[in-house]
């Protein structure tokens, strides 16, 4: 590998990159919760002022989590894991696989927790005595093979040197289906009145329009107030349409979505909308009178005139002077470019509600109610729920459980005619506790072996030197 690539290799194994990654994420993930999401320049700048507004649209912060910057940040944080977990998981890998062989009385003797006890018992009595008791504390002993020595270890929680791995391993989970989600996934918001149909959502900028691979239709819109006049509750009753039949129908509350093919349709807001103006038009020159119908949104000819009118907007409150609709005026065969004004209706002889040659009188509205639903697909949540729970998990076992290793070495100690028990041990996590436990099996231990009778012994050595 050449020295670049050993760089570039050192830089993305670097726990300070991690942390740096996750820092600016962090704060990324702030600004982008708490800034208005979707607005435009327009209304970035009315909002923030024109410096900030222009410098928040060119950063892209007015919609932070499909910046190509952050998604260069979450890739950049995914080659650092992988970095890490390919630099250090073969090594943990060779220390799980390496086999237990002898050790040295005398190396374990530098360990922090570790003690010898001399007694006068055979090797074997000795032997016999302190698998019981360390089996007891710490479980069976597995025997190494040595040389005119007794040796065993004791190991618990081996694998949890590969929870480190795992903590990666879901964190790229989650990164994976947030990526997913966000290069395949879409939100946004459809209004339906009751009895409409339609398959259109305006995506989150309000730029866009996606279409579904299948119809929605409100039937019914309820809702419910408190005394005060507060909302209580509003749901609404849909119908999902596929290939012209009814393939299912449920109602949709507050919190209570209903999800087909992986789409999801919250109940988000409502509203009223017009279904029909009636208006009376005046030609102040001939003072004739003509009275039409205006469906929303559909274009009407004014009788004996080569000119039609459509209601291209309503608002309930129109700049805090009440109803108002916006009346698009045009000549028959026009396509665009209708000039349009609006009309307020609760003021007949408002001065401004004029449009071409006709002075014009709203008469009668009729409105109903439609249901603001939010329309989400996000097929990396799955990943995402997947890879948090993983995390949990190995979090909660790295925290929690503890490799633990215990020495034993007997031996017979010749010059001074004895035998020699030497105990180490080390944990990763608690190291308190395991030293409270350490110490409980040397006191036993001790009490063990100075309890027992040593008249056996001592006959033995008077007949060997009798002998």
């Amino acid at each position: 590998m050449s020295k670049e690539k050993n760089a570039v290799f050192r830089l993305l194994t670097s726990v300070k990159l991690t942390l740096l990654l996750f820092l600016l994420l962090a704060a990324a993930s702030v600004v982008g919760t708490l800034l208005p999401r979707g607005e435009s320049l327009a209304e970035l700048k009315v909002h923030f002022g024109p410096a900030i507004g222009s410098m928040l649209d060119l950063l892209g912060l007015n919609d932070v989590f499909h910046c190509p910057w952050f998604t260069g940040l979450l890739l950049l944080l995914c080659a650092n894991l992988v970095a890490c977990t390919l630099d250090r998981l073969p090594k943990t890998i060779r220390l799980l696989n390496k086999p237990e062989t002898h050790f040295d009385s005398r190396k374990l003797l530098k360990f922090a927790q570790s003690f010898t006890l001399p007694t006068t018992l055979p090797l074997e009595k000795a032997r016999g005595e302190v698998e019981e008791l360390v089996g007891k504390s710490f479980g069976p002993l597995t025997p190494v093979e040595a040389n005119g020595a007794w040796c065993a270890f004791k190991e618990t929680g081996r694998w949890s040197r590969l929870m480190v791995h795992v903590v990666h391993l879901s964190v790229l989970v989650i990164l994976a289906g947030a990526l997913v989600g966000s290069s395949l996934g879409f939100k946004g918001n459809m209004n339906l009145g009751e009895g409409e149909t339609s398959r259109t959502v305006m995506l989150a900028d309000g730029e866009k329009a996606l279409e579904l691979p299948f119809y929605v239709r409100c039937d019914k819109f309820n809702v419910s107030f408190y005394k005060s006049g507060a909302p209580r509750e509003y749901k609404s009753r849909l119908e999902v349409i596929e290939g012209g039949k009814k393939v299912l129908s449920r109602s949709v509350l507050v919190n209570h979505p209903l999800n087909y093919r992986g789409i999801t349709f919250y109940q988000a807001n409502y509203g009223t909308f017009l279904k029909q103006a009636t208006i009376e038009l005046t030609n102040p020159a001939s003072k004739k009178k003509i009275s039409m119908g205006l469906p929303f949104e559909q274009p009407v000819t004014i009788p004996g005139d080569d000119h039609l009118l459509f209601v291209a907007d309503y608002r309930d409150n129109f700049m805090g002077v009440g109803a108002a609709i916006e009346l698009a005026y045009g000549k028959v065969g026009q396509k665009k470019d209708f000039p349009a004004r609006w009309i307020l209706v609760n003021q007949p002889a408002f001065h401004g509600n004029v449009i071409g040659d006709y002075h014009v009188r709203v008469t009668k509205t009729e409105k109903g109610q439609f249901t603001g639903l939010e329309v989400k697909k996000d097929p990396g949540v799955l990943m995402v729920w997947g890879g948090f729970i993983l995390l949990t998990l190995a979090i909660g076992l790295t925290f929690y459980s503890s490799h633990k290793k215990l020495w034993v070495c007997i031996e017979v100690d010749e010059k001074r005619e004895k035998t020699v028990v030497t105990l180490a041990g080390r944990a990763s996590r608690n190291p308190q506790v395991f030293e409270e436990q350490f110490r409980e099996l040397r006191t036993t231990l001790e009490k063990r072996l100075k309890s027992l009778p040593v008249s056996q012994e001592g006959v033995a050595n008077s007949e060997n030197e009798g002998l």
